[in-house]
């Protein structure tokens, strides 16, 4: 088994966890990226609907959703833009997506694999920024 990266400086994990409509939210100091990897990999659209990873000079980035679909945007505490990764072969119209113990209807091109999101998340650990290829647009 490889060892998993090293993150660039210390980040912080949140994740949702619902029970009768109902939500905790479980924190991690200094996750790895293994942890951070088993996080996305749990969001279900049920139990687990959103990770947060903060740090990197107060930016975020939050992956929604699961079980095959993803919402994945990067913010920052100091500005309001948000920037998602957007699939660029979806097709035209909407989804539902449970985001955040919400159902919402977002456009098709919002909604990325499990392998986009995890490289997103990977880089973001890593490198403190936006994965250079995966298609990046702000909102």
């Amino acid at each position: 088994m490889t060892p998993s990266p090293a993150v660039a400086e210390p980040v912080r994990l949140e994740c949702d966890r619902w029970h009768d409509g109902c939500a905790d939210h479980l924190l991690a100091e200094s996750p790895t990226v293994r942890d951070l990897v088993a996080a996305v990999r749990a969001l279900d659209q049920r139990r687990h609907t959103e990770i947060v990873v903060t740090g990197h000079d107060g930016q975020y980035l939050a992956v929604e959703g699961g079980a095959g679909r993803y919402l994945v945007h990067l913010g920052s505490d100091e500005h309001d833009d948000v920037i998602v990764v957007r699939a660029t072969d979806a097709e035209p119209g909407e989804v539902a997506i449970v985001a955040a113990g919400r159902i919402r209807r977002v456009p098709r091109r919002d909604v990325v694999d499990l392998a986009t999101a995890l490289r997103a998340v990977r880089t973001f650990a890593v490198d403190g920024s936006a994965d250079p290829g995966l298609h990046w647009e702000s909102r």
